[in-house]
């Protein structure tokens, strides 16, 4: 490679990343809100359970979501949720500190790229800066990677590591440097993030060891890699099982447990089934492409089969729970490892332009070549059109607002609202109240209350319990992970909280809500509903009923339902169905 070819791809690199930054921090901003005069960066509400964790422990409530009680892992990414934790050190204020990990995730994103371009030109291209384009082009601006990530999720870093460990996978086993330490690191980070990361960590060490043979087990840094790999694991383990006293984490429990087999693996398949019809024309064309060109480039069976398996694990699990309700088109199992994706592609144009020239040897490359730089630039174009449906799809007018940030990003406007409704709720309910919610982080962040999860992410109790309704093949279509159980007379006659932030399930448990909670000791007051022997309830600066209810509904026939983001599975599009 020529000084001039050398200096021109760092540059093309920077421009790239220039242009994603831009749009990326603009993206980030139309995550943020405004109520009350103050700006709100705010993270998906998976991630603001996260962002709870880590800001009750640096407060002293230990590593807890609900602020009393036994503490109950209802996070499934610990080493995201740690890196929160210096970030809630930081001498800012709480509407602030969602933009530092919205920033990291842009980081991630940032690092992905780069990556992708490394795999691309040392494993499946010739020199050139056109070779690797199409891919990392791809994964700068797909729409769902990009949200997932820069709304707080650990997609972001997930999608960096799983490019990392094939990158180091591919250099161990097919060149003589030894990447097999740095190759374990980065398993442990991965298996530290997410335990379903497992299936990455098995395919790159099984793809390595069959192609460098199994003797390489008794190599030094193998052997460190592998002694550092188990003992992050093991302490995690160790630490889960003591602090937590279970050797999972408990939303693998609500999740899982009491589901059928068959109901997840036929949701599973429908949600797969509908990634697949957005996407068909990309995955026919990688697909078909790494079948033609195995035997030329065997380097492609990996990446491949990291992207099926994380197909398949979206079946297995029943897909996400959002994917009925968000106009995502790609759920968070299957975003992160759309980069792989994208290199088979970005490897098959490349094989392909290989033959039009008549092979690699003595010929130009399509850098060289004005025909095979439109080739590769109208490739990338028509992939990414498809991939974030804007052409040939039903919704692509809604799509190019998306991409496009006119629209603002999906649950930023239920965000702002929920916040709006936190802050009406505070001023009636004192710090210190115990509250249920169904939205698990939101309101768990931005309080100080005592939180009960009404759907069990952070409660013990509900996660071992299976599913309220039934769930066969029949009725397949009504599940929805992570939000099948709830147990309300417990939550009544037990939990006696002082007021409900939201409710969910009661109305289809115990009857009619207006009738139910009367006779419990509770008054609605504006949305929410509050006991009236609660210390921590100041009646008389609440607002009232709203203007279908009675001023006072003593009687027990409070009319009114659960409607808005109140509601229960049944109540319409605002439900609380953003935890998980």
């Amino acid at each position: 490679m020529s000084d001039s070819s050398s200096r021109k791809l760092p540059l093309g690199l920077a421009v790239l990343l220039l242009i994603f930054s831009l749009w990326a921090v603009w993206l980030i901003h139309r995550t943020s809100f405004v109520v009350e005069g103050q700006r709100y960066y705010c993270l998906f509400d998976d991630a603001m359970i996260s962002m709870s964790y880590a800001r009750n422990l640096v407060e002293g409530h230990g590593l807890e979501w609900a602020r009393f009680g036994e503490p109950v892992e209802g996070f499934t990414h610990p080493l995201w949720m740690f890196l929160m934790v210096p970030v809630n050190l930081l001498p800012i204020a709480l509407q602030d500190r969602s933009l530092p990990m919205q920033l990291l995730s842009w980081l991630c994103l940032a690092g992905a790229i780069a990556a992708v371009r490394r795999l691309m030109l040392d494993h499946f291209s010739p020199p050139g800066e056109a070779h690797w384009l199409p891919a990392a082009v791809l994964t700068a601006f797909y729409y769902p990677l990009a949200y997932w990530s820069l709304m707080g999720m650990e997609t972001g870093l997930q999608a960096l590591l799983a490019v990392v460990a094939v990158q180091l996978a591919l250099t161990t086993a097919h060149s003589d440097r030894d990447r097999n330490f740095s190759l374990w690191i980065v398993c442990a980070a991965a298996f530290l993030l997410r335990m379903d990361m497992l299936l990455l960590v098995g395919a790159v060490q099984l793809y390595v060891l069959l192609h460098r043979g199994f003797r390489q087990i008794r190599t030094r840094s193998w052997l460190a890699g592998f002694a550092l790999f188990c003992g992050m694991t093991l302490a995690y383990g160790v630490f889960r099982e003591l602090y937590y006293h279970d050797l999972l984490p408990n939303t693998y429990y609500l999740k899982l447990y009491g589901v059928p087999l068959a109901v997840r693996l036929l949701r599973g398949s429908a949600v797969l089934a509908e990634f697949v019809r957005d996407h068909l024309l990309v995955l026919l064309a990688a697909g078909l492409g790494t079948a033609a060109f195995l035997r030329r480039n065997q380097r492609l069976i990996l990446p491949a089969a990291i992207f099926v398996l994380y197909c398949a694990y979206s079946v297995y699990v029943g897909g996400d729970a959002w994917d009925d309700d968000l106009p995502i088109r790609a759920n968070r199992f299957i975003s992160f490892v759309m980069p792989l994706l994208f290199v088979l592609l970005n490897a098959t144009l490349n094989e392909m332009l290989a033959i039009w020239q008549g092979g690699r040897r003595g010929r130009e490359t399509a850098d060289g070549d004005p025909a095979g730089r439109l080739v590769l630039g109208a490739a990338t174009v028509i992939a990414l059109l498809i991939v974030n449906g804007l052409w040939l799809s039903d919704k692509a007018n809604d799509n190019w607002r998306e991409l496009a940030l006119v629209n603002r990003p999906p649950m930023t406007t239920r965000h702002q609202r929920v916040v709006g409704q936190l802050l009406a709720f505070e001023k009636f309910v004192k710090p210190g109240a115990t509250v249920a919610t169904a939205w698990a982080g939101i309101p768990a962040y931005f309080s100080n209350y005592k939180m009960i999860d009404i759907l069990g992410y952070n409660d013990r109790v509900i996660a071992h319990s299976v599913p309220v309704t039934p769930l066969d093949e029949d009725n397949f279509d009504t599940f929805r992970p992570g939000h099948s159980k709830w147990n309300e007379q417990r939550l009544l006659a037990e939990q006696k909280p002082d007021a409900f932030f939201q409710i969910w399930g009661i109305k289809r448990g115990m009857g009619p809500v207006a009738k139910v909670m009367p006779g419990y000791g509770y008054r609605r007051r504006a949305k929410f509903w509050v006991r009236t022997d609660s210390p921590f309830v100041d009646l008389q600066n609440a607002p009232p009923p709203p203007p279908e209810d009675n001023a006072e509904p003593a009687a027990g026939n409070d009319s009114g339902n659960q409607g808005g983001d109140q509601g229960d599975q049944s109540s319409g599009s605002d439900s609380p169905g953003q935890t998980g």
